[in-house]
C-alpha cells in the first residue's frame, strides 16, 4: 500500500498548488515593479530569464530607489546560495540538455522538494516538475500583477509593503543559526537608522557593513579543530556532511 503510494515523486496536484501560489506571489511583484515606475515586461522578463523570485524583488525595490549598478551586486550576493544548492543536487540535474533546463528551474521551491527525496532518479523528478511549475506561475503572475498594478493605488493595497518584507524574510532564518545571529543584529542595528536618514533604498545597503561579521562566523563552522573531529565538532560538518540527507 504504501509502496504505490509512493510511485510518483511529486504529483500533479502538488504542482498545480506550487504554480497557484507562485502565481499569487508573483502578481504582487508584478504590480510592485510598475509601481515603482518600470515598463509592464520587466517583472515576466526577469521572471523568466532569472528566476529567483527574493533576488528579482530585491534588484526592483534597490534599482528603482537608487541605481541598477547599486542593486545588481546585491540581487547577485541573494542568489549564490545557488551554488550549495548545486553540489547538493550534482546527481539530480542529470546530464546533456536537461541538465542545464533543471540548472535553471532550480529554486527554493524545487530544491526543497527533491532534497526530500532520497533515490536520485526520484528527486530529478521532483526538481523537475516543481521547478517547471514555478518557471510557469510566478513570470505569469508577474505579466498579470503588472498588468493589474497599472491601475491600483499601490500604497492603498499595501504594495509598498513588499520590499522591506522581502529583506525582512531573507534575513529571519539567519536568526536560527547562532552563529550568524551577531551579524543579523548588527546588521539591523546599522540599516534602521540609515532607513531614516539616508535616501529612501540605502538603508538594507548600508546593512552590508556587517557583511565581514557574518563571513568571520560563518568561517568558524568549517574551522573546526581536528581533536574535536569526533566529539566536540557540528553533526554534518566533521563527518563529511551526514545531515545533508535528511
Amino acid at each position: 500500500m504504501r509502496s504505490s503510494q509512493r510511485t510518483e515523486a511529486v504529483s500533479l496536484r502538488t504542482v498545480v498548488m506550487i504554480t497557484v501560489a507562485m502565481a499569487l506571489v508573483g502578481i504582487a511583484y508584478g504590480a510592485m515593479s510598475v509601481g515603482a515606475g518600470l515598463p509592464v515586461w520587466v517583472a515576466p522578463l526577469l521572471g523568466v530569464i532569472v528566476l529567483a523570485g527574493s533576488s528579482e524583488m530585491l534588484y526592483v525595490g534597490l534599482a528603482t530607489a537608487t541605481s541598477p549598478w547599486v542593486a545588481l551586486p546585491a540581487a547577485l550576493l541573494v542568489n549564490v546560495r545557488h551554488v550549495p544548492y548545486g553540489m547538493a543536487l550534482r546527481t539530480a540535474l542529470g546530464r546533456g540538455a536537461a541538465r542545464a533546463y533543471r540548472a535553471h528551474v532550480m529554486n527554493d521551491e524545487s530544491v526543497a522538494f527533491a532534497l526530500a527525496e532520497r533515490d536520485p532518479q526520484r528527486a530529478r523528478v521532483a526538481l523537475t516538475r516543481i521547478g517547471t511549475g514555478v518557471l510557469i506561475g510566478w513570470p505569469s503572475g508577474a505579466l498579470a500583477g503588472s498588468l493589474l498594478g497599472r491601475g491600483i493605488d499601490q500604497n492603498t493595497f499595501g504594495l509598498d509593503a513588499i520590499f522591506p518584507a522581502v529583506i525582512l524574510a531573507l534575513v529571519l532564518p539567519a536568526l536560527k543559526r547562532a552563529r550568524l545571529c551577531p551579524a543579523v543584529v548588527a546588521a539591523a542595528a546599522v540599516s534602521v537608522p540609515a532607513a531614516l536618514l539616508l535616501p529612501q533604498g540605502l538603508g538594507p545597503l548600508a546593512g552590508v557593513l556587517a557583511l565581514p561579521l557574518a563571513l568571520w562566523r560563518s568561517r568558524e563552522v568549517f574551522d573546526v579543530p581536528q581533536e574535536h573531529a569526533g566529539a566536540g565538532a557540528e553533526p554534518g560538518i566533521a563527518h563529511g556532511g551526514e545531515d545533508d540527507d535528511e
